[in-house]
């Protein structure tokens, strides 16, 4: 209904808004740079003219007055799926604000018109001047029962998907003039959810607001207004120059002739061997049950019968919440053509994990790590393949492993771009993903899980996939342009034009093909298709709201049957009897009125500009992020470790238990000391060294581990280096570690320290110069700050905590236990708090930035067995929670 209500009135362009809505003739207006400014103004004039024209406009009243109610509608409208007692407060009126004029509405009045019909005065000012469709939509979405528990709603409220969401609703609907509602937002809906046993209703919500106004921020909606032309006019107008250039294109190639043509959206002729594939991978993962150290993978496998030779395999890859029988009926349509077909679960994102979320069993509903599992299951199941055919004559029979593809639809969709060549766009996610940022593309929440990932270059591609089909992937903010440019292989992206609510096609599917530079490439757009034209009827009826689902998609699903048998079979096997099938003429030939397809290879910023006639709302190509890289050196590092024999490793001598002096032989010990000697071994095998590889360890300190990377004293340093994104010279490898602030604190008196507080007066250590010393005085600038300095600054810190001298550490979780394992301290007499870190700090190695080759080598050793055995031995061996940590810190 909000996006309707918000449709109705934003129709027009900006650019003549005034001159068709008040004309020249009657008012004159100047108006101010500032957009917020510019909009309020022409609120008001709007509204000054009504009350001057009367019913001469009442039409464009239905605009205006539906902006102003869908401001309620999207806030208290969209919540049911989200979200403390009833207050002893609650709220009475709506309060509407535009420039100078104040609107507001009763809240007995809404009431009254859902319980009894009767629209009361204050109320008739709104709806008089709606249609009366949209009149019974809101007295439909008033009288709807929700039926959430408290306790359920309660814990979806606190997922971190949910906060960002109800944060950047706060900015709408505030308490007072510009105080975020956030908090006020979720104490109403689990509050009405408290008092009311037979299901609450948005009624409900508003009599639970913790105040007696509930304020709608007009400035921001007007902001937000700048937004709705991607859902509108320029939607339409994209969509348009797509047909125009099918159409053209049709017009120039050859006439199809369907009756000389197989009909590949029928079934093909071979029958279908199903069987299900189970094996289990020795890796973290997001379950269900919680994070995992290993798990079984399940897949379907679907073979076509009678094949004279090895067939073409395409992995199928299912949406969010979804399962891999979801889009069964192409498994087994693929199969009929005489494609193989693997589909796979996925573990962390599939139908039981969402519903195990919702039930509040899980403290997330999508797990950041989620974007690298989900293309590792696919890189996993290829690896298991491979090893079936090798050694299993019936799979050699049945699959050619040398002629893969994948397809997905939605989030399998954007699993299909990574395993392509997407690179996750680390910067992109930085800029966009701010706290709060309200915007109209519902997939961004989604997107920006990723921007929670622990830093690193991400590169998911699988180079075993040849062809790639995504249907309604969600792409703008995760790759970008940079992102979706380095995809080098046959990519076919499939979209509706209105899809305008879960993966909005403008910015998610049409500028991402125009970023493509694939040599083949295709855009395949359903008139008027939605995200759900290719859903299987259970799905649509089941879970699909009837606004959203479009024309009958049993259309669509002709139309994919089509477009993936010719493509896998063009682009895997090199058949080209198949590729009339992909041409803008069959896709003309066989398109229904109800929903026509339409089918292009190319679309450039500029047609899509002149088409517009007016600066675009939001630009085709946006600013690149990206930075330069250094020059590279003369000699690599690896080509130096080779002819000198030696590995040059720096590490910490004061950070137990990464880098730490033995006192019984005063020899070098801890995590480091272990990888480097593993790692001289990998490079040993790996540069083919009949002598073998020397380590030198070199000590290094807070002040000048970066210095001795950047000057090439070492080739790496290891130890607790968080990684960051603002250093020169030097650059970090993948994580080996994540942690975080904590506070060590003698264990009686840790029920005295909250951290939710000042911390005001107390009296904390910490190392001078460190992230942590940076981050007290952000955070806990009231606190008494006593400083450590030098190599032997965490020992001290530790006997001052253990003689009273201070009343509680500050430093990274780990590096306190280690350090007070070190002295032999009683662990039992001293508390970390809070149980879970106040900041997560991803640990990695500090390389060279002018080496990309030394940073490739390093990354790989760090997923080697030899490295996880260092890492197992050191760190899991002697601090178990650690896994607790690292779970926390995953899935903030």
């Amino acid at each position: 209904m909000v996006v309707v209500i918000f449709q109705i009135f934003l129709k027009i362009p900006i650019k003549t808004f005034v001159t068709k809505y008040y004309g020249s003739r009657h008012l004159s207006v100047r108006f101010s740079q500032t957009p917020v400014t510019r909009y309020s103004s022409l609120l008001i004039i709007y509204w000054v003219k009504l009350k001057v024209m009367g019913n001469k406009t009442k039409a464009q009243s239905n605009r205006f007055f539906a902006l102003l109610s869908s401001c309620v509608a999207l806030g208290l409208g969209i919540l049911p799926a989200l979200l403390q007692p009833k207050p002893a407060l609650s709220a009475e009126r709506i309060r509407i604000f535009a420039g100078p004029l104040e609107f507001s509405i009763s809240i007995d009045s809404l009431e009254t018109f859902a319980e009894e019909g009767e629209i009361r005065k204050d109320l008739a000012f709104y709806t008089n001047r709606l249609e009366e469709p949209t009149v019974q939509q809101l007295r439909q979405l008033l009288q709807k029962r929700f039926k959430i528990s408290h306790v359920t709603l309660y814990r979806i409220t606190h997922m971190p998907m949910a906060e960002a969401l109800l944060r950047a609703l706060g900015n709408v609907i505030q308490i007072s003039n510009d105080l975020n509602g956030f908090y006020a937002i979720r104490s109403a809906v689990v509050g009405a959810a408290i008092n009311s046993s037979e299901g609450w209703t948005i009624i409900d919500v508003m009599r639970s607001f913790p105040t007696k106004d509930i304020r709608i921020n007009t400035n921001l909606v007007f902001e937000i207004v700048k937004e709705l032309p991607t859902l509108s006019g320029y939607r339409q107008t994209a969509a348009a120059v797509i047909a125009e250039q099918a159409d053209m294109r049709a017009a120039s190639e050859s006439p199809v002739d369907l009756s000389k043509l197989p009909d590949l959206r029928q079934p093909g002729p071979r029958g279908v061997i199903e069987k299900t594939l189970t094996f289990n991978i020795s890796e973290l993962r997001s379950t269900a049950k919680g994070l995992a150290g290993s798990y079984d993978l399940d897949v379907d496998i679907y073979l076509p019968e009678e094949n004279s030779q090895p067939a073409p395999l395409v992995v199928m890859t299912h949406g969010f919440g979804s399962t891999r029988k979801s889009y069964d009926y192409m498994a087994q349509h693929l199969a009929s053509h005489g494609l193989a077909v693997a589909a796979v679960e996925h573990l962390g994102s599939n139908l039981e994990y969402r519903n195990t979320s919702l039930r509040g069993e899980l403290s997330h509903l999508l797990s950041p790590t989620e974007y690298t599992s989900r293309p590792l299951d696919v890189t996993h199941l290829l690896d298991e393949l491979e090893n079936l055919v090798e050694t299993q004559p019936d799979w050699a029979a049945r699959i050619n492993l040398e002629q893969v593809g994948i397809l997905g639809n939605s989030f399998g969709g954007t699993t299909v771009l990574s395993l392509a060549g997407a690179t996750i766009n680390e910067a992109r996610l930085r800029q966009e993903c701010t706290e709060g940022r309200f915007s109209l593309n519902p997939s961004l929440l989604l997107q920006c899980r990723a921007s929670y990932l622990p830093p690193k270059e991400y590169d998911l591609r699988e180079p075993r996939i040849k062809a790639a089909f995504a249907a309604y992937p969600v792409s703008s903010v995760l790759f970008g342009p940079e992102g979706m440019g380095s995809i080098e292989i046959p990519t076919l992206l499939m979209a509706g034009s209105n899809d305008i609510v879960m993966a909005p096609v403008i910015p998610e599917q049409i500028h991402p093909f125009v970023w493509l530079k694939a040599p083949e490439k295709y855009l395949a757009l359903m008139i008027p298709g939605t995200h759900f034209s290719t859903s299987s009827d259970e799905l649509t009826q089941r879970f699909v709201p009837k606004l959203l689902r479009g024309p009958d998609p049993s259309i669509g699903r002709s139309y994919i049957k089509a477009l993936s048998v010719a493509f896998f079979y063009t682009h895997l096997a090199n058949r080209s009897e198949y590729l009339p099938y992909l041409s803008a003429s069959y896709a003309q030939a066989i398109s229904q009125d109800e929903m026509e397809l339409k089918v292009i290879k190319s679309l450039t910023a500029e047609q899509l500009e002149a088409a517009y006639n007016a600066p675009l709302p939001i630009p085709v190509i946006p600013e690149t992020v990206l930075t330069s890289s250094p020059p590279p050196r003369e000699e690599s590092i690896l080509e130096e470790i080779k002819r000198t024999g030696v590995l040059k490793v720096a590490t910490r001598s004061d950070a137990a238990p990464f880098g730490y002096i033995d006192s019984t032989d005063n020899s070098w010990a801890g995590y480091c000391s272990d990888l480097a000697d593993s790692f001289a071994d990998y490079l040993t095998e790996r540069l083919n060294s009949p002598a073998g590889i020397e380590v030198s360890k070199v000590q290094s300190t807070l002040e000048n581990r970066f210095e001795l990377v950047e000057n090439d004293t070492v080739h790496l340093e290891c130890g607790p280096n968080s990684i960051r994104r603002d250093l020169d010279g030097v650059l970090f490898s993948n994580p080996f570690f994540v942690t975080g602030t904590q506070f060590l604190v003698k264990t009686g008196n840790s029920e005295s320290i909250n951290p939710n507080e000042t911390l005001e007066d107390l009296k904390t250590g910490v190392l001078r110069n460190s992230l942590t010393e940076i981050f007290l005085q952000q955070t806990y600038p009231r606190s008494k700050k006593v400083f450590f300095e030098g190599e032997t600054g965490r020992e001290e810190g530790i006997q001052a905590l253990n003689t009273g001298t201070i009343e509680a550490f500050a430093s990274d979780g780990i590096l306190l236990l280690g350090e007070a394992i070190r002295q032999n301290l009683s662990l039992e007499d001293y508390t970390l708090v809070p149980k879970r870190p106040l900041t997560c700090d991803f640990y990695g190695l500090i390389l060279p930035d002018n080496d990309g080759q030394w940073q490739k080598t390093v990354d790989s050793f760090l997923r080697d067995e030899r490295a996880s055995q260092a890492w197992e031995g050191t760190l899991l061996d002697s601090f178990p929670n650690l896994l607790l940590d690292i779970d926390y810190c995953l899935n903030r």
